[in-house]
This record gives C-alpha cells, structure tokens and sequence, in this order.
C-alpha cells in the first residue's frame, strides 16, 4: 500500500530515460477526450507520474498550468496509481479548463479508460509480438 502522503516526491517523478521508453514501449496506452494515457503495472507500490504538455496545448502558462493541476490530483489520489507507472499526454483542450477543474477531469478520465478495453493499437501491437 502507498504511504498515506500527499507530497510529490522525487521518488514519485518518471525521469530516466530508460524508464519513459519502457512506458511507451510496453505499456498500455488508453485514450481520453482531454488526456492520452499510458500506464505500465510494476511490482514496485510507488507510483510515478510524467506529464507532457506539447506546444500544441498553448503558451508556456497554459502548459505549466497543465503540468500543476495533473500533479495535484495525481497528490490527492497516489492509492489510485500504486504499482504503476502513468505518462500523461496534455490534449489542448485541457488547457481551457481551469486550474481546479485539471486536477479532478483527469483523475476522472484515468479511472475511467484505466480499467476499459484495450486500444485498438495495442491489440494489433500485441497480435504482431505474439506472431
């Protein structure tokens, strides 16, 4: 069970490179209306987060916002990603919400695609790894 903490710790921060591939190549990816989504299980209980916000998204204020409001609803719910990894792709039109509103429609959108069926593009990427 994840530590009842609300800190974003540096243990918590998705950050060597090696790590990041691992999560794009075998992962899950699960697509949201605000926020793509890929999540890769591990044994390890500590959750890790990265968040991406491109150029596509908006000014640097609008990303940086982005970034703020997905890491504290990643805070107030650590117990809701223990055991995995998340990366979290920014859609622009997060970037019309506003800074509350972050924090809970992206905790909404991951709980509903997380336990959904697979994407399309994982079920061929499985199908050709099998072959």
């Amino acid at each position: 069970m994840v530590a009842n903490d609300k800190r974003f710790e540096r243990s918590n921060r998705l950050r060597r490179r090696r790590d990041i591939e691992r999560v794009f190549r075998s992962g899950v990816r699960r697509e949201g209306r605000l926020f793509s989504f890929r999540i890769l299980p591990k044994m390890d209980p500590t959750p890790r987060l990265l968040v991406v916000a491109g150029r596509r998204t908006g000014p640097v204020t609008r990303r940086n916002r982005i970034k703020r409001g997905v890491r504290e609803g990643f805070r107030a719910n650590k117990d809701l990603f223990a055991h995995r990894d998340v990366v979290v792709l920014a859609r622009p039109e997060s970037g019309e919400l506003a800074p509350g509103e972050i924090a809970r429609r992206w905790v909404q959108e991951y709980q509903e695609v997380a336990s959904g069926p697979r994407d399309p593009v994982d079920e061929g990427r499985l199908r050709a790894e099998e072959s």
